[in-house]
């Protein structure tokens, strides 16, 4: 095997484990923290791989997390702006990238699909008002659907982690399901039994 190939699959071992841990974190903020870690590392593997349609969404989504978690502003409208105007530069870029640079490939069009997806669950989590675990349940909807997509692109284009930590990260999601179901679960019989003590 390549040694270029070697050293690129091992970054993104690195950083798609830090992102499939970001899937059983519950703060909305350690989860973008985890992913944005996994952003680093795979824009340098997707370089030397020369995936540069999935390159270019990580670059954007790191962005797009730089922004959402250190840009203090007295409004949601300057975050909105920015976050929407990376993930439509993220998509033209990856579009124009996967054309003439990447011969069209079919496969190079998923990693623009997750991160239309992920973006906009990540957007509205942080944007919307909203109970912290309905938040988590909005990201993790978002993760689910990304992971899916990114897990097939990782196989077509040999960056074999990206795959099978997707692929966990798909597991992971599932499992978060079930316990905020559980715990929803239990919230609505303390409320009933709350209203029957009550009357």
């Amino acid at each position: 095997m390549d040694p270029i190939l070697i050293i690129a699959n091992v970054l993104s071992l690195i950083g798609n484990a830090l992102f499939t841990l970001s899937s059983i974190l519950k703060s909305k903020k350690k989860i973008l923290l985890f992913q944005s870690s996994n952003y680093i590392f795979a824009i340098i593997s997707e370089a030397m791989t020369k995936a540069y349609s999935g390159l270019v969404q990580e670059a954007t989504s790191l962005i797009r997390n730089i922004v959402l978690l250190f840009i203090k502003t007295p409004t949601k409208a300057v975050k909105l702006i920015i976050s929407i105007t990376a993930v439509v530069v993220a998509v033209t870029v990856g579009v124009l990238i996967n054309i003439f640079v990447s011969d069209n490939v079919w496969y190079g069009y998923l990693p623009i699909s997750g991160t239309i997806v992920y973006s906009t669950a990540v957007i509205l989590a942080f944007m919307i008002n909203m109970s912290e675990i309905k938040a988590e349940i909005v990201i993790k909807v978002g993760l689910l659907i990304n992971s899916i997509i990114w897990s097939l692109y990782g196989y077509f284009v040999m960056l074999y982690p990206i795959m099978i930590f997707n692929i966990i990260t798909i597991i992971l999601c599932i499992i978060s399901f079930i316990r905020i179901a559980v715990i929803l679960k239990n919230e609505t019989k303390v409320s009933q039994n709350d209203e029957i003590e009550s009357q």
